[in-house]
């Protein structure tokens, strides 16, 4: 049996230099494995994270647009065959994206719009403002359009009516209904996820059907006085 001279350090064969390369690369493999997912997951959180936030979003604008409603503005489900089913539209409105101070009276449109590009659904808000001159006629009107969400499936409003056993998915009545019903449905990952909302509006038809007073001349209000859509 022959022996190593002092000194000299034992060599490693080829079996196991080849085993100690498998052995790394597998826990490289592993390692890369438990990053990916971890990014993938972070990203799929994230994501949910801003649908999540974009419906919020949307809700707590609806929400706001109902509760600023003036006694004397309108409320009408205006359906478009050029569109996407029913859009929201509102007379005398409050101001949403260009400030009160600029302008005279105000509509305001909540549209589904299909996208030419990726043909998924793009929830568009439109804010139409009459601009006037120093005499206080209208000169011209002024269109401001502002994406609020991409990839709806469909969404779909209901209106509340004291005085109906349903709820109707038009409405052209001069006073307000009780509160609005948006429904959206949204594609992710492959899967539809419904959001239900419900914005009360306190300028509408009361709970049992009464419509609201006038605050000038403390009548109800009715078909007489109540405005046109713009």
């Amino acid at each position: 049996m022959k022996r190593r001279p002092a000194g000299f350090a034992q060599a490693f064969t080829l079996i196991e230099v080849t085993l100690g390369l498998a052995i790394l690369v597998l826990i490289f493999g592993v390692i890369f494995q438990l990053v990916q997912m971890s990014v993938l997951g972070a990203d799929a959180s994230a994501k949910s994270s801003l649908r999540t936030r974009e419906v919020s979003g949307l809700f707590a604008l609806v929400r706001q647009m109902c509760l600023d409603l003036p006694v004397r503005s309108q409320v009408f489900l205006e359906f478009r065959p050029q569109g996407r089913g029913y859009d929201l539209l509102i007379s005398n409105a409050p101001p949403v994206i260009v400030p009160g101070e600029i302008g005279g009276p105000r509509s305001l449109r909540l549209a589904l719009q299909k996208d030419p590009v990726g043909g998924e659904g793009v929830l568009v808000l439109q804010e139409m403002v009459e601009i006037t001159n120093s005499l206080g006629n209208a000169r011209s009107t002024e269109t401001n359009n502002f994406e609020l969400m991409r990839g709806i499936s469909s969404i779909s409003w209901k209106v509340g009516d004291p005085r109906q056993a349903e709820e109707p998915s038009e409405w052209a009545d001069p006073v307000k209904p009780a509160y609005l019903r948006l429904e959206l449905v949204r594609r992710t990952a492959g899967q539809n996820t419904t959001n239900t909302g419900i914005f009360w509006i306190p300028t509408g038809y009361g709970p049992s059907g009464q419509p609201p007073v006038d605050p000038v001349t403390r009548v109800p209000m009715s078909v007489t006085n109540a405005t046109n859509p713009t």
